[in-house]
């Protein structure tokens, strides 16, 4: 088949855009519509949906789905609420698998077989953001939907701190989007406001290890740097009482449960025992038996309190 400039630049789009493109794109291109039709009769190009096609060769998925609903015409719609989590990679929506469209009040849509539709006449530039080729929720205002309609908002507020959303900009949004049936923001808010100013724990579980162990009375500084004699840093403790010189890292399998990961582990342990710290690991299971968990940590807290001379 000859590539003349149309089709060349047709095929571009279709490969930008995760093997899908809208029909006025195509036409955009400078592709005859009688050509579209001969490229979907010899089954180059297939139908998705109305007003886009897929090109036959490219690999489905999640992403194409995703974009291929944000391409239907009149739509104007972007990815919203955990799908934008999933987008934006933050933490509790990786694994999201369905559709969310966020579409202007107004927008003539149908309804589509596993997509969640949501409407609004808020919507401003400042609300849309583009993950690749797909349009999305700003950050800020994913967060709010997440609040809103979907778990998982604390870890997903902590991740998109520690990817560098600034605190401010958050809150000014949340701040225009409170009211008027809007359901996410003031409990947003008081998340971030229990979170500006503090250190910011590396993860959501390092986050639920600490306010369990508060609860049973033990009360840890976030990820406190330990350097060796000559000022270099060995470690950031996930929980660290200083004083007692007691820390308390959260491990989980994927990054702590390989062989050489253990054994580097080990090393890493003993090194700070030389140094006077005595560290205990939490393991994600352990959070169903924190009762077991809280006395073996007492127990090495008791201990460091005796070697320090401190009361028990």
């Amino acid at each position: 088949m000859e590539l003349d400039d149309p089709l060349r630049a047709a095929i571009a789009i279709f490969s930008g855009q995760y093997g899908v493109a809208a029909d006025r794109q195509v036409r955009a291109a400078g592709l005859s519509w009688e050509r579209q039709q001969h490229l979907l009769r010899r089954g180059l190009w297939l139908r998705h949906s109305p007003g886009v096609l897929r090109d036959a060769a490219a690999p489905t998925g999640w992403h194409q789905r995703a974009q291929a609903i944000t391409l239907l015409p009149g739509a104007r719609g972007i990815i919203a609420a955990g799908p934008a989590g999933r987008l934006h990679e933050l933490d509790g929506c990786l694994d999201v698998n369905d559709l969310t469209l966020l579409v202007p009040d107004g927008a003539r849509i149908a309804h589509l077989d596993g997509v969640r539709m949501l409407r609004s006449r808020r919507l401003t530039v400042d609300d849309r953001a583009m993950v690749d080729t797909i349009p999305v929720t700003s950050i800020a205002l994913t967060l709010i939907h997440l609040q809103a309609h979907g778990p998982n908002v604390e870890k997903a507020l902590d991740c998109a701190l520690r990817q560098g959303s600034r605190p401010d900009e958050l809150r000014r949004v949340m701040e225009r989007w409170r009211g008027c049936g809007v359901e996410g923001p003031p409990g947003l808010l008081a998340l971030l406001h229990g979170r500006v100013g503090a250190r910011l724990p590396r993860s959501y579980f390092q986050r639920l290890a600490s306010r369990m162990l508060v609860e049973h009375g033990l009360t840890f500084v976030d990820e406190w740097p330990v350097h060796d004699s000559r000022g270099r840093l060995l470690a950031e403790l996930d929980l660290a009482d200083v004083a007692l010189g007691v820390g308390v890292e959260c491990q989980s399998w994927e990054h702590h449960g390989s062989p050489a990961a253990r054994r580097r582990d080990t090393a890493r342990k003993r090194t700070l025992r030389a140094l006077g710290w005595e560290i205990v690991e939490l393991w994600w299971s352990d959070l169903e038996r924190m009762d077991d968990v809280v006395a073996d940590i007492r127990t090495v807290v008791d201990r460091a309190r005796a070697v320090h001379g401190l009361p028990l």
